[in-house]
């Protein structure tokens, strides 16, 4: 493909070449245009891929941070939260020692009444007896 390219223009440089000077100054002129017009949309190429390379990394960058905070954020939520289960279990603990409490004074009155009960039944003088 390559030769096939070069020996057509080959050719169109002889052909001009036919047609005298003034030809193929203009032939070769054109093709310097064309050939800078080249070079210049490679150039121009390479300056908008490293552009786009450079934002890509100040965004690649910036999710990074984002990450980061983010992370940070989640350990910080999830000190919070087990603080609150801390803080749950504390109070349930809690009601469950003044339950116990609660059911120890009853406990503890019951048994005081019975005791008195009991002491009272027992000293009891029947009414005979006072007079």
């Amino acid at each position: 493909m390559e030769k096939s390219i070069v020996n057509e223009v080959v050719s169109a440089l002889e052909a001009v070449k036919s047609y005298g000077q003034p030809g193929f100054w203009i032939l070769l002129v054109s093709i310097l245009i064309v050939l800078v017009l080249v070079i210049a949309a490679v150039v121009y190429q390479r300056i908008v891929i490293k552009r786009f390379q450079t934002a890509s990394k100040a965004t690649q960058e910036s999710f990074e941070n984002v990450a980061a905070d983010l992370r940070k954020r989640a350990l910080e939520v999830k000190k919070q939260d087990e603080g609150l289960r801390q803080r749950e279990l504390e109070v349930k603990e809690r009601k469950q020692q003044q339950q116990v409490l609660k059911r120890s004074q009853r406990a503890l009155k019951g048994s005081v009444s019975h005791t008195i009960t009991l002491g009272l039944a027992g000293k009891r003088v029947p009414n005979n007896e006072n007079q």
